[in-house]
């Protein structure tokens, strides 16, 4: 695989790559029921919910945007163009999107949108802001970009990738979250999970030899990354401990996700939906043929619902699914 090839998300890597899926399934399975779905050609890339409302982009400037919870989408007008909207976030009720050369679009409302002047023409593959609207974006190259504004303006954060992994590679990344106290936690390239305290220096809390495509930070300091090769790496302790948890899967994981009281966890990849309900410690493989025929991008959890835990996953033909867990 060239380094070229890994600026794209996990599942255009695996498209390229034409990954087997997941064998061995277990008896556990979702009754996933397709939401929306866009033209063949179309893929979601990123999703996320605050509450009810929700927001996905995807290929060609795809912009969909939900008030209940995943059951019904509309399709926005988006500010992209042809452009592919790679990630996005919604908080406080805004709503930041990154794409390609750069690009990044902000809202104040998540249905109108403007474009950011750019400084980078790096892909941007993952972008998280928190409550105070101090966001970060991440991508192609080392690339990682500061807003303390909501997106309005952008600064480029300078990392000594020398200094914390002894190569001159600049390894891509691929997500990245920001807590409210301002501590921002990114994974990528090399299996690597970086945070930035509060001291504003940059801390190595795991590195390897894969990539780490999906990342979740928790409650009480559980955190998740899963990548290539079915990889699943779990923490109980903010990172500061890691361990690698047996998915019985080599496809490639793109995202995860994890309930606030950490029973549920659940993570998406080619071909492939993984669910646990004992908080990571073991997963079983969805038998049911929605979960193993297409390629799955994203995966978020809504809870309080009157019917319980929902999980919504967004994907291949830009298909959103939808399923109690």
């Amino acid at each position: 695989m060239t380094r070229m090839s890994r600026v794209i998300k996990a599942f255009g890597i695996a498209m390229l790559l034409g990954l087997s899926a997941t064998n061995g399934f277990a008896k556990d399975a979702l009754d996933l029921q397709v939401q929306s779905k866009g033209k063949s050609h179309d893929f979601l890339f990123g999703m996320s919910f605050e509450g009810l409302n929700g927001v996905a982009v995807g290929d060609h400037g795809l912009l969909l945007s939900t008030a209940d919870s995943g059951n019904s989408w509309r399709r926005l007008e988006s500010p992209a163009s042809q452009s592919a909207l790679l990630s996005i976030v919604r908080s406080n009720g805004r709503c930041l999107a990154g794409g390609q050369q750069g690009a990044i679009f902000r809202s104040d409302d998540c249905i109108k949108w403007e474009s950011v002047k750019a400084v980078t023409d790096a892909r941007i593959l993952g972008i998280h802001s928190n409550s105070k609207g101090e966001a970060y974006a991440v991508g192609g190259f080392g690339t990682v970009l500061r807003s303390l504004d909501w997106g309005k303006s952008w600064q480029s954060v300078v990392v000594d990738w020398k200094g914390l992994l002894g190569t001159d590679a600049e390894p891509h990344l691929y997500a990245v979250q920001v807590a409210d106290d301002g501590s921002v936690t990114l994974t990528g390239e090399f299996e690597l999970v970086l945070r930035l305290g509060s001291g504003g220096r940059w801390e190595v809390l795991h590195k390897g030899e894969r990539s780490l495509f999906g990342l979740f930070v928790g409650q009480k300091g559980r955190m998740f990354a899963v990548g290539q090769e079915g990889l699943i790496l779990r923490s109980n302790d903010a990172g500061k401990t890691w361990a690698e948890v047996n998915s019985g899967t080599k496809s490639v994981l793109t995202d995860v996700w994890a309930s606030n009281n950490g029973a549920s966890v659940i993570a998406v990849g080619v071909r492939t939906v993984l669910l646990s309900r004992d908080g990571g410690a073991a997963f079983v493989a969805d038998k049911s043929q929605m979960a193993h025929s297409q390629i799955h991008s994203s995966v978020v959890g809504i809870e309080g619902q009157k019917d319980g835990l929902v999980v919504v996953i967004g994907g291949a033909s830009g298909s959103i699914l939808r399923a109690k867990f």
